[in-house]
């Protein structure tokens, strides 16, 4: 017999495939978890469309459905919200000559999912030159934002918002009237993530696009960097144990979509100059497992090769059990320090992966109580890892 769980995760494991319509055994309690699990992966808008394409929609329990339906539709008016915002946001760049490309978002909704209305968006995510990102910031505040959050250091990176009250919950994620995060990136991802030998030199400029989202113009980056974006910030997830389904579901569909018109060779050099072999083949084979979808042979030796096997193996043997039961209000700490010890190649990158956890303590405290809190740490860092790896 499966237990509650295992089936939810395979119901889960089994919606992002483009092929075929999923068939679900699942009881009231398992519906009732399954819509919690949709909820919190991003996934109910495209699972309801998907159902409605069927032809079989009354698969679900009629109250099921009934939230589905609701979500989907508030999610759709949230984007088209979302579409007239950001291309206020646009304007008020292009006033000032700054040129910013959309990344993610609308247009990989618009072009992979057929719908802008199909993807749950957090945020809006723009691309400025380094140059013009303090003119950007200063754009921001101009209409009205601030940061998101207080901290210290550049502002670049950051969310912000036009702050109001409003009651975050769970639930909240499709209503329209929740407030829109903007965030200004001069890059894809961190060089040197957590510690990580990962580079950045990957540019988003190169080969931009032209797109139209609901009658406004956008620029977006190339395929074949977007594709490297989508797998590098999906994998980085994964190791945060923090990793949503919606995120791999964006890789799979491009995959299926444009896999086959895309410049393998282009990819691969762009994986190799930033050393990311490890984190794409990741975010790769778990679109394969769960979405069937297929890289060429050689790039994806050449990936498979670069990857440390204790990776290899738990992506085939726990990954899509390990990725579904992944949630960002309850991230399991032992599968994050066992998955950072295994994706650092040798000792020297594994010490700079371990160094770079008790970074915090370091930097927070000062005298005898740097030392001391660091240790303790460190402690915690290792007993989380000597557990996961007795347990697995």
């Amino acid at each position: 017999m499966i237990d509650l769980g295992s089936r939810v995760r395979l119901a889960l494991a089994q919606s992002l495939s483009p092929a075929g319509a999923p068939e679900f055994n699942l009881d009231s309690s398992g519906w009732e978890a399954f819509w919690i699990s949709a909820r919190d992966h991003c996934l109910v808008p495209y699972l309801h469309k998907r159902w409605s394409a069927s032809g079989n929609p009354e698969a679900l329990p009629p109250e099921i459905a009934g939230r589905f339906a609701a979500g989907r539709q508030d999610n759709a008016e949230r984007n088209r919200r979302l579409l007239i915002l950001l291309n206020e946001l646009l304007s008020a760049l292009r006033e000032r000559g700054i040129i910013t490309l959309v990344s993610k978002g609308l247009p990989l909704a618009q072009a992979y999912y057929g719908d802008p209305g199909l993807r749950v968006l957090y945020d809006l995510d723009l691309f400025v030159r380094s140059e013009d990102s303090g003119q950007a910031i200063d754009v921001l505040r101009n209409i009205g934002y601030q940061p998101f959050l207080s901290t210290r250091g550049s502002e670049s990176g950051r969310p912000f918002w036009r702050p109001r009250e409003y009651a975050w919950d769970a639930e909240g994620v499709f209503d329209p009237n929740r407030p829109v995060m903007v965030e200004l990136h001069t890059r894809p991802w961190e060089p040197h993530w957590h510690g990580f030998r990962l580079e950045c030199t990957l540019d988003p400029w190169r080969g931009v696009r032209v797109v139209e989202v609901g009658g406004v113009t956008l620029q977006v980056p190339g395929e074949e960097q977007l594709l490297v974006q989508l797998a590098v910030h999906y994998s980085c997830n994964v190791l945060e144990c923090s990793a949503r389904l919606m995120h791999l579901l964006d890789i799979v569909l491009l995959l299926w979509q444009r896999g086959s018109d895309l410049d393998w060779e282009t990819v691969l050099s762009f994986i190799r100059q930033d050393r990311l072999e490890p984190f794409c083949f990741l975010a790769f084979d778990l679109a394969a497992r769960v979405g069937g979808c297929r890289i060429p042979g050689e790039p994806w030796k050449a990936l498979r090769d670069a990857t440390p096997p204790t990776i290899v193996r738990w992506s085939e043997l726990r990954g899509v059990r390990d990725i579904c039961s992944m949630s960002l209000h309850n991230r399991e700490r032992s599968l994050i320090y066992l998955l950072h010890w295994n994706m650092a190649e040798g000792w020297t990158e594994r010490a700079s992966v371990l160094f770079d956890s008790v970074r915090g303590p370091w930097q927070e405290n000062a005298g005898p109580g740097r030392w001391k809190s660091l240790a303790a740490r460190m402690s915690g860092r290792l007993q989380h890892l000597l557990h996961a790896l007795r347990s697995r």
